[in-house]
């Protein structure tokens, strides 16, 4: 899915259009967003489903808020793209696979986008 696909999407609309509340968007989705601040530096932030089926995105509390915001784009690519596809296992060393990759390059692109737009 490109940066550009991801931005049409009607969760990524709702967010940008300033009219609704982040949270009660990002709840009509069924994604929790929570702010931990016990998470390792090491750890920027991670999405997980409950049993419930509802998708929690947790982001570090203890990192620059751009930081979060390009963490929160990158869980939301693996949200709408990968988590559909296969089960999620969370591993040592995942930053180097390809999906991850391809996450932070989209979650670049969106930032990059959202800077100029304003």
């Amino acid at each position: 899915m490109s940066s550009i696909n991801l931005l049409n999407t009607s969760l990524m609309r709702a967010l940008m259009d300033e009219t609704i509340p982040f949270h009660e968007v990002m709840n009509a989705f069924g994604i929790r967003t929570h702010i931990v601040f016990n998470l390792p530096s090491t750890v920027l932030g991670f999405t997980y489903i409950s049993r419930r089926g509802n998708y929690h995105l947790l982001l570090n509390g203890n990192v620059s808020y751009m930081t979060q915001v390009k963490t929160f784009l990158h869980e939301i690519k693996h949200i709408l793209n990968d988590m559909p596809k296969c089960g999620y296992i969370i591993g040592i060393n995942m930053e180097h696979l390809e999906l991850e990759d391809e996450a932070d390059k989209i979650s670049e692109e969106i930032l990059e986008y959202l800077t100029k737009a304003k």
